[in-house]
């Protein structure tokens, strides 16, 4: 593992011990045992620190699976993919409390400047791989190219949504209703 992949793996299990609020320069440098200026050897900016926790908080956690196997349904694909972004248990209130915490670090009555800039990356991160799921699906003649960065930006807002009201609505609002409305994003996406 090179030094870049140590430095982001301690970013990553201070943002899971600590929250996401503790990434700093000096935390992450602290917990990957190097000095700050070492860690600005390979992270010029803190930008581009977050910019990298996130891209690999959403890799870590999104696959393109199947979606380029064009012998498999099209809706079925990107429902597949789409799924990824949902909570695997009925547990999600413990799996979505990152994604809150970042919103409430972001936009909460004392907001953290350094952390809007990982909610930004990683969303940023999340766009760039619905967009290379729905080009590869538009490549196949499956969704209409011109489309593509439409339905990438309705499928983060839905995504959003539906994180929402799992964590305020459980009692009304669950994983199977969750899924139900990805398949119906999915069902209307393909042409």
């Amino acid at each position: 593992m090179s030094r870049r992949d140590e430095i982001i793996e301690a970013a990553l299990r201070l943002a899971k011990a600590e929250g996401i609020g503790t990434l700093s320069v000096r935390a992450v440098a602290n917990a990957t045992g190097i000095g700050p200026t070492t860690l600005r050897h390979y992270f010029p900016s803190q930008a581009e620190l977050r910019q990298a926790v996130a891209v690999a908080i959403v890799s870590g956690s999104l696959d393109d699976l199947a979606i380029a196997d064009d012998t498999r349904e099209p809706v079925q694909r990107l429902y597949d993919c789409l799924l990824q972004f949902l909570p695997r248990s009925e547990h999600q209130e413990a799996e979505l409390g990152g994604w809150f915490e970042l919103l409430r670090l972001t936009l909460g009555p004392e907001p953290l400047p350094a952390v809007r800039g990982l909610l930004e990356s990683g969303h940023r991160s999340s766009a760039q791989v619905l967009q290379r799921w729905l080009g590869t699906l538009a490549d196949q003649g499956h969704v209409v190219p011109d489309d593509v960065d439409t339905h990438a930006t309705r499928a983060l807002a839905l995504i959003d949504g539906l994180h929402l009201n799992l964590l305020i609505g459980p009692e009304r609002f669950n994983l199977t209703a969750a899924r139900e409305a990805l398949r119906w994003f999915a069902e209307r996406v393909i042409t």
